[in-house]
Protein backbone atom coordinates (compact mmCIF):
# COMPACT_ATOMS: atom_id res chain seq x y z
CA UNK A 1 0.00 0.00 0.00
CA UNK A 2 1.32 3.43 -0.90
CA UNK A 3 2.27 5.77 1.93
CA UNK A 4 -0.28 8.62 1.76
CA UNK A 5 0.80 12.21 1.18
CA UNK A 6 -0.35 14.80 3.71
CA UNK A 7 -1.53 18.32 2.90
CA UNK A 8 0.94 20.90 4.23
CA UNK A 9 -0.17 24.33 2.99
CA UNK A 10 -1.22 26.22 -0.14
CA UNK A 11 2.39 26.76 -1.23
CA UNK A 12 2.02 30.17 -2.84
CA UNK A 13 4.80 31.51 -0.64
CA UNK A 14 8.21 30.38 0.54
CA UNK A 15 9.51 31.34 3.96
CA UNK A 16 12.95 32.96 3.99
CA UNK A 17 15.27 34.62 6.49
CA UNK A 18 17.17 37.25 4.48
CA UNK A 19 20.70 38.30 5.40
CA UNK A 20 19.98 41.85 4.17
CA UNK A 21 16.73 43.76 4.54
CA UNK A 22 14.15 43.19 1.79
CA UNK A 23 11.79 45.91 0.57
CA UNK A 24 8.23 45.19 -0.54
CA UNK A 25 8.28 44.45 -4.27
CA UNK A 26 11.88 43.27 -4.35
CA UNK A 27 12.66 40.22 -6.47
CA UNK A 28 14.47 37.70 -4.26
CA UNK A 29 16.26 34.59 -5.48
CA UNK A 30 15.45 31.46 -3.49
CA UNK A 31 18.16 29.24 -4.87
CA UNK A 32 17.69 29.91 -8.58
CA UNK A 33 13.96 30.68 -8.37
CA UNK A 34 13.01 34.38 -8.58
CA UNK A 35 10.32 35.19 -5.96
CA UNK A 36 8.69 38.50 -4.98
CA UNK A 37 8.37 39.98 -1.50
CA UNK A 38 4.83 41.31 -0.80
CA UNK A 39 6.03 43.35 2.17
CA UNK A 40 9.21 44.50 3.91
CA UNK A 41 11.33 41.87 5.66
CA UNK A 42 13.99 42.95 8.15
CA UNK A 43 17.45 41.44 7.96
CA UNK A 44 17.61 38.24 10.00
CA UNK A 45 13.83 38.05 10.37
CA UNK A 46 11.55 35.43 8.86
CA UNK A 47 9.17 36.46 6.11
CA UNK A 48 7.35 35.11 3.07
CA UNK A 49 7.99 35.68 -0.63
CA UNK A 50 5.61 34.70 -3.41
CA UNK A 51 6.65 31.98 -5.84
CA UNK A 52 3.45 32.10 -7.94
CA UNK A 53 0.70 34.50 -9.09
CA UNK A 54 0.90 37.34 -11.64
CA UNK A 55 3.07 40.39 -10.87
CA UNK A 56 4.05 43.58 -12.64
CA UNK A 57 7.83 43.29 -12.80
CA UNK A 58 10.27 46.05 -13.88
CA UNK A 59 11.69 45.12 -17.25
CA UNK A 60 14.71 45.86 -19.40
CA UNK A 61 14.26 47.41 -22.83
CA UNK A 62 12.73 44.85 -25.18
CA UNK A 63 9.28 43.71 -26.24
CA UNK A 64 7.50 40.62 -24.88
CA UNK A 65 4.57 38.64 -26.21
CA UNK A 66 2.09 36.89 -23.93
CA UNK A 67 3.35 33.37 -23.29
CA UNK A 68 7.04 34.22 -23.77
CA UNK A 69 9.49 32.88 -21.21
CA UNK A 70 10.67 35.64 -18.86
CA UNK A 71 13.97 35.56 -16.98
CA UNK A 72 15.29 37.65 -14.10
CA UNK A 73 18.64 39.36 -14.65
CA UNK A 74 19.99 40.36 -11.24
CA UNK A 75 22.26 42.92 -12.92
CA UNK A 76 19.74 44.08 -15.50
CA UNK A 77 18.90 47.72 -16.04
CA UNK A 78 15.16 48.54 -15.94
CA UNK A 79 13.54 50.96 -18.39
CA UNK A 80 12.84 53.22 -15.41
CA UNK A 81 14.87 52.99 -12.24
CA UNK A 82 18.41 52.37 -11.09
CA UNK A 83 20.79 50.89 -13.65
CA UNK A 84 22.01 47.34 -12.87
CA UNK A 85 19.46 47.00 -10.07
CA UNK A 86 17.78 44.01 -11.75
CA UNK A 87 15.21 43.61 -14.51
CA UNK A 88 13.03 41.10 -16.31
CA UNK A 89 14.33 40.05 -19.72
CA UNK A 90 13.77 37.57 -22.53
CA UNK A 91 17.46 36.61 -22.42
CA UNK A 92 17.97 33.19 -20.87
CA UNK A 93 21.77 33.03 -20.88
CA UNK A 94 23.17 33.73 -17.42
CA UNK A 95 19.76 34.55 -15.98
CA UNK A 96 17.07 32.75 -13.94
CA UNK A 97 13.75 31.49 -15.27
CA UNK A 98 11.02 33.59 -13.67
CA UNK A 99 7.83 32.61 -15.46
CA UNK A 100 5.88 33.58 -18.57
CA UNK A 101 4.56 36.89 -19.86
CA UNK A 102 0.92 37.24 -18.79
CA UNK A 103 0.31 39.95 -21.41
CA UNK A 104 2.12 41.72 -24.23
CA UNK A 105 4.63 44.43 -23.28
CA UNK A 106 6.15 47.01 -25.63
CA UNK A 107 9.88 47.57 -25.72
CA UNK A 108 9.76 50.84 -23.76
CA UNK A 109 7.11 49.73 -21.24
CA UNK A 110 8.31 50.02 -17.64
CA UNK A 111 6.77 46.71 -16.58
CA UNK A 112 5.89 43.28 -17.92
CA UNK A 113 3.23 41.24 -16.17
CA UNK A 114 4.82 37.91 -15.24
CA UNK A 115 3.03 34.77 -14.11
CA UNK A 116 5.56 33.28 -11.70
CA UNK A 117 6.12 29.55 -12.21
CA UNK A 118 8.49 28.58 -9.37
CA UNK A 119 10.24 26.26 -11.84
CA UNK A 120 13.91 25.48 -11.38
CA UNK A 121 15.76 25.83 -14.67
CA UNK A 122 17.93 22.84 -15.41
CA UNK A 123 20.00 21.48 -18.28
CA UNK A 124 19.67 17.86 -17.18
CA UNK A 125 16.68 15.71 -18.13
CA UNK A 126 16.57 12.10 -17.04
CA UNK A 127 14.77 9.65 -19.30
CA UNK A 128 13.08 10.29 -22.63
CA UNK A 129 11.53 13.53 -23.86
CA UNK A 130 8.84 13.76 -26.52
CA UNK A 131 8.27 17.16 -28.08
CA UNK A 132 7.03 18.79 -31.27
CA UNK A 133 10.01 21.15 -31.37
CA UNK A 134 13.08 22.02 -29.32
CA UNK A 135 14.21 25.63 -29.65
CA UNK A 136 17.16 27.16 -27.85
CA UNK A 137 16.49 30.18 -25.68
CA UNK A 138 20.21 30.95 -25.24
CA UNK A 139 22.70 31.98 -27.93
CA UNK A 140 23.56 28.27 -28.27
CA UNK A 141 21.55 25.06 -27.91
CA UNK A 142 23.93 22.33 -26.80
CA UNK A 143 23.06 18.63 -26.67
CA UNK A 144 25.76 16.50 -25.10
CA UNK A 145 26.20 12.81 -24.40
CA UNK A 146 26.59 11.47 -20.87
CA UNK A 147 29.92 12.20 -19.20
CA UNK A 148 31.15 8.82 -18.03
CA UNK A 149 34.10 6.42 -18.29
CA UNK A 150 32.84 5.67 -21.79
CA UNK A 151 31.26 8.90 -23.06
CA UNK A 152 27.59 8.60 -23.95
CA UNK A 153 26.38 8.52 -27.54
CA UNK A 154 24.22 11.26 -29.04
CA UNK A 155 21.97 10.05 -31.85
CA UNK A 156 19.81 11.99 -34.30
CA UNK A 157 17.42 9.60 -36.03
CA UNK A 158 14.50 10.15 -38.38
CA UNK A 159 11.14 8.73 -37.35
CA UNK A 160 10.04 5.16 -38.09
CA UNK A 161 7.23 4.76 -40.61
CA UNK A 162 4.15 3.06 -39.15
CA UNK A 163 2.70 1.95 -42.48
CA UNK A 164 4.02 -0.35 -45.19
CA UNK A 165 5.52 1.33 -48.23
CA UNK A 166 6.16 4.73 -46.67
CA UNK A 167 9.63 6.16 -46.12
CA UNK A 168 11.18 6.74 -42.74
CA UNK A 169 11.53 10.32 -41.57
CA UNK A 170 14.49 12.38 -42.73
CA UNK A 171 17.19 13.52 -40.33
CA UNK A 172 18.57 16.94 -41.29
CA UNK A 173 21.46 19.09 -40.09
CA UNK A 174 20.98 22.60 -41.45
CA UNK A 175 22.70 25.87 -40.61
CA UNK A 176 20.56 28.76 -39.40
CA UNK A 177 18.76 31.27 -41.64
CA UNK A 178 20.69 34.55 -41.79
CA UNK A 179 19.55 38.14 -41.65
CA UNK A 180 18.77 39.97 -44.87
CA UNK A 181 22.41 40.39 -45.88
CA UNK A 182 24.14 37.87 -43.62
CA UNK A 183 25.70 34.50 -44.38
CA UNK A 184 23.77 31.33 -43.57
CA UNK A 185 24.87 29.43 -40.49
CA UNK A 186 27.48 26.72 -40.95
CA UNK A 187 26.55 23.06 -40.44
CA UNK A 188 29.48 21.01 -39.16
CA UNK A 189 30.07 17.33 -38.44
CA UNK A 190 33.33 16.71 -36.59
CA UNK A 191 34.77 13.84 -34.63
CA UNK A 192 35.68 14.47 -31.01
CA UNK A 193 39.18 15.59 -30.05
CA UNK A 194 41.64 13.00 -28.76
CA UNK A 195 42.55 12.69 -25.09
CA UNK A 196 44.45 15.45 -23.29
CA UNK A 197 47.67 13.39 -23.20
CA UNK A 198 47.15 10.85 -25.99
CA UNK A 199 44.46 9.19 -28.08
CA UNK A 200 43.29 9.48 -31.66
CA UNK A 201 40.58 11.96 -32.55
CA UNK A 202 37.18 10.48 -33.29
CA UNK A 203 36.17 9.69 -36.85
CA UNK A 204 33.39 11.60 -38.61
CA UNK A 205 31.36 9.40 -40.94
CA UNK A 206 28.64 10.04 -43.51
CA UNK A 207 26.98 6.82 -44.62
CA UNK A 208 23.83 5.91 -46.49
CA UNK A 209 21.38 3.60 -44.77
CA UNK A 210 21.71 -0.16 -45.13
CA UNK A 211 19.30 -2.19 -47.24
CA UNK A 212 18.01 -4.66 -44.67
CA UNK A 213 15.98 -7.26 -46.58
CA UNK A 214 14.82 -8.47 -49.98
CA UNK A 215 18.02 -7.55 -51.83
CA UNK A 216 17.24 -3.88 -51.30
CA UNK A 217 19.80 -1.29 -52.32
CA UNK A 218 21.72 0.70 -49.75
CA UNK A 219 20.94 4.39 -49.47
CA UNK A 220 23.09 6.94 -51.28
CA UNK A 221 25.29 9.39 -49.39
CA UNK A 222 25.63 12.78 -51.06
CA UNK A 223 27.82 15.82 -50.37
CA UNK A 224 26.69 18.83 -52.37
CA UNK A 225 27.51 22.50 -52.53
CA UNK A 226 24.65 24.94 -52.07
CA UNK A 227 22.50 26.03 -55.02
CA UNK A 228 23.33 29.46 -56.41
CA UNK A 229 20.69 32.14 -56.84
CA UNK A 230 20.33 33.87 -60.19
CA UNK A 231 23.73 34.56 -61.73
CA UNK A 232 25.60 33.38 -58.64
CA UNK A 233 27.97 30.42 -58.50
CA UNK A 234 27.01 27.13 -56.89
CA UNK A 235 28.86 26.34 -53.67
CA UNK A 236 32.23 24.59 -53.74
CA UNK A 237 32.71 21.18 -52.12
CA UNK A 238 36.10 21.17 -50.38
CA UNK A 239 37.67 17.88 -49.28
CA UNK A 240 40.93 17.81 -47.39
CA UNK A 241 41.88 21.46 -47.92
CA UNK A 242 43.50 21.67 -44.45
CA UNK A 243 44.67 19.35 -41.67
CA UNK A 244 44.72 16.35 -44.01
CA UNK A 245 47.54 13.85 -44.57
CA UNK A 246 45.80 11.80 -47.27
CA UNK A 247 42.47 11.53 -49.08
CA UNK A 248 41.18 8.05 -49.89
CA UNK A 249 38.43 7.64 -52.46
CA UNK A 250 37.07 4.20 -53.24
CA UNK A 251 38.66 0.85 -52.47
CA UNK A 252 40.02 -2.13 -54.38
CA UNK A 253 37.34 -3.55 -56.67
CA UNK A 254 35.09 -0.47 -56.43
CA UNK A 255 34.41 1.45 -59.62
CA UNK A 256 35.25 5.11 -59.03
CA UNK A 257 33.79 7.45 -61.63
CA UNK A 258 34.78 11.03 -62.31
CA UNK A 259 32.11 12.95 -64.20
CA UNK A 260 32.96 16.27 -65.82
CA UNK A 261 36.37 17.92 -66.06
CA UNK A 262 39.04 16.62 -63.69
CA UNK A 263 41.68 19.00 -62.41
CA UNK A 264 44.58 17.52 -60.45
CA UNK A 265 45.76 19.74 -57.63
CA UNK A 266 48.91 19.57 -55.60
CA UNK A 267 51.31 21.85 -57.48
CA UNK A 268 54.58 22.43 -55.64
CA UNK A 269 57.89 24.20 -56.11
CA UNK A 270 61.13 22.74 -54.72
CA UNK A 271 64.74 23.89 -54.63
CA UNK A 272 67.44 21.26 -55.02
CA UNK A 273 69.83 20.83 -52.10
CA UNK A 274 72.86 18.78 -51.21
CA UNK A 275 71.26 15.54 -49.99
CA UNK A 276 67.77 16.38 -51.31
CA UNK A 277 66.36 17.33 -47.92
CA UNK A 278 64.46 20.37 -46.65
CA UNK A 279 63.50 22.45 -49.72
CA UNK A 280 64.56 19.61 -52.01
CA UNK A 281 61.93 17.19 -50.70
CA UNK A 282 58.88 16.87 -52.93
CA UNK A 283 55.84 17.16 -50.61
CA UNK A 284 53.46 14.23 -50.31
CA UNK A 285 50.38 14.78 -52.46
CA UNK A 286 52.14 16.95 -55.02
CA UNK A 287 51.29 16.04 -58.61
CA UNK A 288 53.18 18.71 -60.56
CA UNK A 289 56.54 19.96 -59.31
CA UNK A 290 58.76 22.74 -60.64
CA UNK A 291 62.44 22.55 -59.72
CA UNK A 292 64.96 25.32 -59.13
CA UNK A 293 68.63 24.40 -58.82
CA UNK A 294 71.94 26.25 -58.74
CA UNK A 295 74.05 23.17 -59.44
CA UNK A 296 73.60 20.03 -61.52
CA UNK A 297 75.02 18.07 -58.56
CA UNK A 298 72.28 19.07 -56.13
CA UNK A 299 69.34 16.76 -55.50
CA UNK A 300 65.60 16.59 -55.11
CA UNK A 301 63.84 13.68 -53.35
CA UNK A 302 60.73 11.71 -54.26
CA UNK A 303 58.36 11.39 -51.26
CA UNK A 304 57.19 8.17 -49.64
CA UNK A 305 54.91 6.68 -52.26
CA UNK A 306 51.53 4.98 -52.39
CA UNK A 307 50.84 2.62 -55.27
CA UNK A 308 49.32 4.65 -58.09
CA UNK A 309 50.98 7.95 -57.15
CA UNK A 310 52.06 9.98 -60.15
CA UNK A 311 54.28 13.06 -60.09
CA UNK A 312 55.38 15.24 -62.99
CA UNK A 313 58.66 17.12 -62.51
CA UNK A 314 59.61 20.14 -64.63
CA UNK A 315 63.30 21.00 -64.24
CA UNK A 316 64.37 24.63 -64.46
CA UNK A 317 67.28 26.10 -66.39
CA UNK A 318 69.83 24.21 -64.27
CA UNK A 319 69.92 20.40 -64.15
CA UNK A 320 69.73 18.40 -60.89
CA UNK A 321 69.74 14.84 -59.54
CA UNK A 322 66.77 12.71 -58.38
CA UNK A 323 66.80 10.44 -55.32
CA UNK A 324 64.09 9.10 -52.97
CA UNK A 325 63.43 9.92 -49.32
CA UNK A 326 62.51 6.29 -48.52
CA UNK A 327 65.49 3.99 -48.07
CA UNK A 328 65.30 1.10 -50.50
CA UNK A 329 63.18 2.87 -53.11
CA UNK A 330 64.25 2.11 -56.66
CA UNK A 331 64.02 4.28 -59.74
CA UNK A 332 63.89 2.19 -62.90
CA UNK A 333 65.11 -0.85 -60.91
CA UNK A 334 68.12 0.93 -59.36
CA UNK A 335 68.14 1.83 -55.68
CA UNK A 336 68.55 5.58 -55.26
CA UNK A 337 69.54 7.64 -52.28
CA UNK A 338 72.67 6.55 -50.46
CA UNK A 339 74.69 5.42 -53.46
CA UNK A 340 72.87 6.23 -56.71
CA UNK A 341 70.98 9.11 -58.28
CA UNK A 342 69.18 9.86 -61.54
CA UNK A 343 70.36 12.83 -63.56
CA UNK A 344 67.55 15.17 -64.64
CA UNK A 345 68.24 17.37 -67.67
CA UNK A 346 67.54 21.11 -67.58
CA UNK A 347 64.15 22.18 -68.97
CA UNK A 348 62.96 18.57 -69.36
CA UNK A 349 59.70 17.11 -68.07
CA UNK A 350 59.71 13.84 -66.10
CA UNK A 351 56.83 11.53 -65.21
CA UNK A 352 57.32 9.46 -62.04
CA UNK A 353 54.89 6.59 -61.38
CA UNK A 354 54.89 4.54 -58.14
CA UNK A 355 53.94 1.09 -59.44
CA UNK A 356 54.57 -1.19 -56.47
CA UNK A 357 56.35 -1.17 -53.12
CA UNK A 358 59.69 0.65 -53.41
CA UNK A 359 59.39 0.99 -57.19
CA UNK A 360 59.26 4.20 -59.22
CA UNK A 361 59.22 4.20 -63.02
CA UNK A 362 60.55 7.48 -64.42
CA UNK A 363 60.31 8.58 -68.04
CA UNK A 364 61.32 11.91 -69.60
CA UNK A 365 60.55 14.35 -72.39
CA UNK A 366 62.94 17.00 -73.63
CA UNK A 367 61.80 20.59 -73.94
CA UNK A 368 61.08 19.80 -77.61
CA UNK A 369 58.82 16.90 -76.66
CA UNK A 370 61.20 14.14 -77.66
CA UNK A 371 61.22 11.01 -75.50
CA UNK A 372 64.46 10.61 -73.60
CA UNK A 373 66.30 7.28 -73.82
CA UNK A 374 65.87 4.80 -70.96
CA UNK A 375 66.82 6.55 -67.76
CA UNK A 376 69.32 4.70 -65.58
CA UNK A 377 70.53 6.09 -62.23
CA UNK A 378 74.29 6.22 -61.75
CA UNK A 379 76.58 6.41 -58.73
CA UNK A 380 76.79 9.55 -56.62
Amino acid sequence: MQTPAKFYKEGDVIEITPVAAVTAGDVVLVGTIPCIAPRDIAAGEKGNVYAVKAWKVPKATGAHTAGDAIYWDVDGSPVTGTALSGAATATASGNNLMGVAFADAASDDEYVIVLLTAAKRTTTIAGSVTADDITGSDSALNIGGLQAAQGGTVSLTGGTSTTSGNAGGAASLIGGVPGATGAGGAASVAGGAGGSTSGTGGAASLAGGAGTAGNANGGAASVLGGNAHGAGTDGVVNIGTTNTSAINVGAAGILTRNAGHHQVGGNAAVTATTGGGTTGLIPAGASFVTVTSDSADKQISLPAGTIGDEIEILVGTTACELIAVTAGDKVNEVTVGATNELALVAESLYRCKYTKANRWIVTGLTKLGAVEAALVPDTL
